[in-house]
């Protein structure tokens, strides 16, 4: 009969999700904790840090060289200038009257030396 008795009972069922707590463990921390930091982490970090030294570095050579090319420009800018005013006048003014001028350019550059 016993054997009987197995065989009837309701088959358990696997299905059914059963509640379980987890069992959580907590621990109390050093003073001095210091969280572990992996290799790949400061890696990139140092890799962050070079890219950051190169960007200003560049920075600062293309600052310095913008620097020159603008007093460049602007040099070369007053000379044309000064040229054109130099060419425009010798056109405007009769050759009777830049002849005077010269003569007395040259008569006060010759006295001061």
């Amino acid at each position: 009969m016993g054997a009987q008795e197995e065989e009837e009972a309701p088959p358990p069922e696997k299905n059914k999700q059963h509640k379980n707590s987890k069992e959580v463990f907590f621990s109390v921390l050093p003073d001095r904790y210091e969280p572990l930091i992996e290799e790949e982490e400061e890696e990139e970090e140092e890799r962050r840090r070079r890219k950051e030294e190169k960007k200003s570095r560049k920075k600062k050579k293309y600052k310095k060289y913008r620097k020159n090319v603008g007093k460049a420009l602007r040099l070369s800018w007053r000379c044309l200038m000064l040229g054109l005013q130099n060419m425009a006048s010798v056109y405007s003014t009769p050759a009777s009257a830049a002849s005077v001028v010269v003569t007395e350019v040259h008569r006060t550059a010759g006295s001061k030396a």
